[in-house]
């Protein structure tokens, strides 16, 4: 898509309209979301994982595991964007966008052991 420099400037000037008190929810968001998150997928994802494989289960199955988990991640943080988007919430808006990246992360599995 060519986007021409009139809708650039539109683009700019919503930008501009931002008041630093939402840029500064906005940022508290983004680390608030990136150190639960990643919490989460140290703390509880793993631990499943590794408890899976103590199992000896297939390494597809613990793929599903991790797939599943991951998915569900992403779909609570898409209703929370949703959410975020209908009460003009920024701080829940970032925590919950970065709740969508790390549920894509978690469900691609990084390999199969």
């Amino acid at each position: 898509m060519i986007y021409s420099s009139r809708y650039i400037l539109d683009m700019r000037g919503r930008l501009l309209a931002i008041s630093p008190e939402q840029w500064l929810l906005l940022a508290m968001g983004i680390i608030a979301g990136c150190t639960v998150w990643v919490l989460f997928n140290r703390r509880i994802v793993q631990r499943i994982l590794n408890r899976l494989k103590e199992r000896t289960l297939k390494a597809n199955t613990l793929a599903a595991v991790e797939g599943l988990i991951g998915g569900t991640v992403f779909l609570v943080n898409a209703g929370l964007v949703y959410l975020a988007t209908l009460i003009t919430n920024f701080f829940l808006f970032s925590f919950a966008v970065v709740g969508l990246f790390v549920g894509a992360w978690i469900t691609i599995p990084a390999s199969f052991e």
